[in-house]
């Protein structure tokens, strides 16, 4: 297997019998003058481009140990078709993509892929794909259905695939890839040698989590965030990630900030576009000390580099790892900050024009703020928090223990993010005066 193989493993493994919540789905539409012939076509020749598509994951180990990724020559794969009737293509897509992706798959035996076709009187309008994780991560979501709306309008058009998972796992049994991993191994021992417990040590112990939820669908936040982007010259996604390091700073009063980033680690001209299981962390460490928002931004930016140069690594090798070096300085290791930039190669939206305080006064106004249905576990996590959205609009949740937070919350925490982007673009205030603004926020009482 590969190391983002490994980790998505190491994942499941932990998940209780027959938990599917991991399962990945994807829609392409169907263009007009495409019969079922043409969309099948498509989808054979799509499973023949991507080995992950057609890999198994047997475990020669009967008592649970690590499977191999064997990937199937030839076989079959049997494709759903539901006729709409008089029901919408909308209604009928979802009740296909339920029933593709709320059960397991059996890695070992199954295809790592199930297919449906919504027709419209026999007129295919929508292609249906529901996916183990274990063979492709959120990112190959994209390059899956780019790929299936060419195949389905110019396969002519499509290129070369990309590296195959295979050429991957012969990579990472290199020597060069090695030294890449001992690189990454130095920089993480070192860090976590340092860093506050904080970020480290399990609430938990042993005991229940106290997670709670929230979610943020927030003009203001994204208009901010794009503004401080465009006026620093970095990507929105940068001053994000940047902004949640110093707020949780901010939280646990700590200038030696630490956050688990999810990367999908597709560095390379031939893994641009690789299809399969990927992501790696990388670990972000961030000092926090008396300079403008415009110079917290720029040293946030080379830590950032720092992190991505040093998240390609065997995940279990890393674990074991942190294990005894946190062992060393008797913390309880497995409470993590993690953060997921799940928006999968959207863009931002521009900046747009400047907008005045009381222009955004007015968008904080439109903030909502729900609670979302979530009762799933972060394994390793005090703390985890989703992008899904920096366009017109920013919409991020957040899964948090209530003891971390503590004495706010998941949702305390998310208007503290909206605030601190909004004020450090009015004011370049940094880490030192956010902080001073922060507990005169804190300690206003409502209204």
């Amino acid at each position: 297997m590969t190391w983002g193989q490994t980790a998505i493993w190491e994942v499941l493994r932990w998940l209780p019998p027959g938990d599917a919540s991991l399962n990945l789905l994807a829609g392409c539409e169907v263009e007009p003058g495409r019969d079922l012939d043409d969309v099948l076509a498509a989808v054979r020749a799509l499973v023949e481009r991507h080995d992950a598509l057609h890999t198994l994951f047997p475990q020669d180990d009967p008592d649970g140990g690590k499977p191999v990724q064997v990937v199937v020559p030839s076989g079959d794969l049997e494709v759903a078709v539901h006729e709409t009737g008089t029901r919408s293509p909308a209604n009928v897509a979802a009740y296909a993509g339920a029933r593709l992706r709320d059960a397991p798959f059996d890695v070992g035996r199954e295809l790592p892929l199930r297919v449906a076709v919504v027709t419209r009187q026999g007129v295919p309008v929508r292609v249906i794909l529901a996916m183990s994780h274990l063979a492709v991560d959120g990112w190959s979501l994209k390059i899956v259905c780019d790929d299936l709306r060419t195949l389905l309008s110019a396969p002519a058009a499509l290129g070369l695939p990309a590296e195959q998972p295979l050429v991957r796992a012969a990579y990472e049994a290199s020597e060069r890839a090695g030294q890449r991993e001992r690189r990454a191994f130095d920089y993480w021992a070192g860090a976590v040698r340092e860093l506050p417990r904080v970020w480290l040590e399990d609430l938990r112990q042993g005991g229940e989590a106290r997670q709670g939820w929230s979610e943020i669908r927030s003009r203001a936040l994204s208009r901010a965030v794009r503004a401080l982007a465009a006026r620093a010259g970095v990507t929105p996604g940068m001053v994000l990630q940047a902004a949640v390091a110093l707020l949780l700073g901010l939280y646990k009063d700590e200038d030696d900030v630490a956050l688990r980033l999810i990367v999908s680690t597709r560095f390379k001209p031939e893994t641009r576009r690789f299809v399969g299981a990927f992501n790696q962390n990388a670990l972000l460490r961030l000092r926090l000390r008396h300079e403008s928002f415009s110079g917290f931004l720029s040293h946030a930016g080379r830590a950032a580099l720092a992190a991505y140069s040093t998240c390609e690594y065997d995940p279990v090798r890393l674990e074991e790892l942190v294990a005894r070096v946190t062992a060393e300085r008797g913390i309880g290791a497995d409470g993590y900050c993690f953060y997921n930039d799940i928006r999968f190669d959207a863009p931002a939206a521009p900046a747009g024009r400047h907008l005045s305080p009381p222009e955004y006064d007015a968008l904080l106004d439109e903030t909502e703020l729900v609670e979302p249905p979530h009762d799933t576990d972060q394994k390793g996590a005090t703390f985890f928090l989703y992008v899904h959205e920096l366009s017109e609009r920013a919409v991020l949740t957040l899964c948090a223990d209530r003891r971390f937070l503590e004495p706010r919350g998941p949702a305390d925490f998310l208007l503290d993010l909206e605030w601190l982007a909004v004020e450090a673009l009015h004011t370049d205030a940094g880490p030192l005066r956010l902080a001073e603004a922060l507990a005169r926020r804190v300690r206003r009482p409502p209204g």
